[in-house]
């Protein structure tokens, strides 16, 4: 059972409900996509809720779908263990079972401005205790740097906030928690029927240098999924200890310490994998889509997914936008930049702070195109 929502709906993904006629939970998103032909199995909310009830086996493409699931299951199991962990005050006292010596602090946002950053242990990560992608999320590394963040989030926070609803972003509270000085990744992977975790995939979330908040660049790869497959699950099921989840996807964020190789989570994102379509990349690897993973109960073969690609680097690149523009890039220039582009997607919403999406495969002798997009503010391809 599945639950699409604004802001984003991936082709791949439409095509498979199409073929398998996956219950579709009926509303204004399924709306959209049925009136621009695409033959979906929908259900209102009651056959929804007696179905999920049934199977008890769900996926939401955003996080807009929690407004509906909170008031329609409000009082379920799912719904507890959903909220546990889109809370990240209280998924940090919930992971300090497994990392007891990590620092966190909860503060209302009305109340930061009181806090001396003199007193705080610099570095550290301030966000929104309900957030999402890197919306309202600052590291913060000096006294100068605190004011600047403070500042930030009194002009712009709410502007951002207004894009999702209050159950993805909300304003109310910050967490301050411990900087790990190290690299990011991301995971996408589902609780099975009996509580065993099995991962779909492992992108490395690169940043331009250890202020960078931003989304540009993901990429996968042999090595990246090899080196990092044992800790990352290991995470999952050290998780499951406390929480017990069964038939639930998941997107996780991790950071890798540098001093210590230890992976610490980030935090986790219910119910779904990697945001707009991230999580597509996979197809473009070893032709999985994550979705189906899920609602089939596989995942890749974790000794030959690789085979014959074991050298090149699959990447996604988020072409962000300045809120404020009314302009638009020039897809086709962009594109010549990359040796190895697989995929484009333009998204035509004037509400995201995106121009769209690209997938590419980067053989070893072209990496650097990978720097590039990364370091680039994308004036050279603004029509």
């Amino acid at each position: 059972m599945i639950i699409l929502e604004k802001p984003y709906v991936s082709a791949p993904l439409v095509a498979y409900l199409e073929e398998k006629q996956i219950p579709v939970l009926h509303n204004d998103m399924a709306d959209v996509l049925t009136q621009q032909g695409h033959k979906l199995h929908l259900l209102d909310d009651q056959q929804f809720v007696e179905k999920y009830l049934q199977t008890k086996k769900l996926y939401a493409v955003s996080e807009n779908a929690l407004v509906w699931l909170y008031a329609q299951l409000p009082e379920s199991e799912l719904v507890k263990k959903v909220k546990i962990l889109k809370d990240k005050a209280e998924f940090r006292r919930i992971c300090q079972q497994i990392y007891p010596d990590f620092y966190y602090k909860e503060v209302e946002m009305k109340a930061l401005r009181n806090l001396n950053p003199e007193e705080l242990p610099l570095p550290l990560v301030l966000k929104p205790s309900v957030g999402f992608l890197s919306v309202g999320v600052y590291i913060v590394r000096t006294k100068e740097e605190w004011f600047k963040a403070l500042d930030d989030i009194d002009k712009n926070f709410a502007k951002q906030c207004a894009v999702f609803p209050e159950t993805v972003v909300r304003s109310e509270n910050f967490v301050l928690e411990q900087f790990i000085e190290g690299e990011e990744y991301a995971v996408d992977a589902y609780y099975d029927a009996d509580g065993k975790p099995n991962i779909i995939n492992i992108f490395h979330h690169i940043f331009k240098d250890e202020t960078d908040v931003s989304d540009r660049l993901y990429c996968m790869s042999k090595q990246i999924f090899e080196t990092n497959y044992p800790a990352f699950n290991q995470f999952c099921i050290d998780l499951n200890g406390v929480l017990q989840l069964k038939n639930f996807p998941m997107h996780v964020e991790f950071r890798v310490d540098k001093h210590t190789g230890k992976a610490i989570p980030i935090e986790v994102n219910p119910l779904r994998f990697a945001g707009m379509c991230l999580n597509d990349l996979t197809r473009h690897t070893c032709g999985l889509l994550p979705v189906k993973a899920f609602f089939e109960g596989t995942h890749p073969d974790y000794q030959t997914m690789w085979n014959g690609i074991e050298e090149d680097v699959f990447s996604f690149v988020v072409l962000d936008k300045p809120y404020e523009t009314t302009k638009a890039l020039d897809f086709e220039a962009i594109k010549k930049h990359f040796h190895g582009v697989l995929e484009t997607r333009d998204i035509m919403n004037p509400a995201m702070s995106i121009w769209g999406f690209l997938f590419t495969k980067t053989a070893p002798e072209h990496k650097e195109e990978l720097k590039e997009i990364l370091f680039s503010d994308l004036q050279e391809y603004i029509k």
